[in-house]
């Protein structure tokens, strides 16, 4: 199992400031789950970090389709939908995994850990383009 994501501001900052901050905070929750992950923590620990990590995303990703639709982002029915796919399979993760079952953990972690480096890290910079170009920072 990998140690984490590592935030790189020079890569990973999309140039508007309250979305990479969610980012780097969505980033931190993720490597939380990992090192409780490592930990072998409990049951109760891990459904609760998972909550963290589903609350942030859920709040996340209505500021940023709500920033979307404000400035006309053409892209925003296909990152909604993938929002709404993301937070189901996140909500079911959390809703079905036996937090002791090593091969269950492992696909938690990659999952998650794949979601922050595709997603945020790296498929959210034509979101930030776009708004930088409407004036935003």
């Amino acid at each position: 199992m990998n140690s984490g994501l590592t935030w790189n501001k020079a890569l990973h900052n999309i140039g508007i400031a309250s979305l990479d901050e969610q980012h780097r905070q969505i980033v931190e929750q993720v490597n939380r789950i990992i090192s409780a992950i490592k930990e072998d923590a409990g049951s109760e620990v891990m459904h609760e970090l998972m909550d963290g990590l589903i609350s942030m995303a859920r709040q996340h990703f209505d500021f940023e389709e709500r920033l979307m639709r404000e400035h006309g982002f053409p892209g925003l029915e296909g990152h909604a939908t993938e929002h709404l796919g993301l937070l189901r399979k996140l909500d079911m993760f959390n809703e079905t995994l036996f937090f002791s079952d090593p091969h269950r953990l492992a696909l938690l972690q990659a999952f998650i850990t794949d979601w922050a480096e595709l997603h945020l890290l790296k498929g959210e910079k034509d979101l930030g383009e776009y708004l930088t170009s409407r004036g935003l920072s």
